[in-house]
């Protein structure tokens, strides 16, 4: 199964650079080799003053705050190293609800 990493494209987290993450995102993965990781915008997973946000797919990890500099420690986790905790800060609740749309097939 391929895995998706959603970035949130909507209004306040584009004002906070969520496109320049989705190209350097993209970069990161195409220089790691990682052929089963897609990079998919997504319009809003409703954390906006959490934002920039990442889910990664079927995973179901949700990265918030996201700077490039983190971008390193995300790619590491797609190739299987440690989740980053650090940016793991969304409400168990409204992480549940979009995991829940995303099962669905709601992407």
């Amino acid at each position: 199964m391929s895995r998706v990493c959603l970035v949130c494209q909507n209004i306040d987290c584009k004002s906070r650079g969520s496109e320049q993450l989705m190209t350097e995102l993209q970069k990161r993965i195409d220089d790691k080799g990682l052929t089963d990781v897609e990079v998919k915008s997504y319009m809003c997973f409703g954390a906006c003053q959490e934002g920039p946000n990442i889910v990664l797919y079927p995973e179901k990890n949700w990265y918030a705050k996201v700077k490039v500099e983190d971008l390193d420690e995300i790619t590491e986790h797609l190739a299987g190293g440690p989740h980053v905790q650090r940016l793991d800060t969304i409400d168990s609740s409204l992480k549940e609800l979009i995991y829940q749309l995303l099962d669905t097939g709601v992407m």
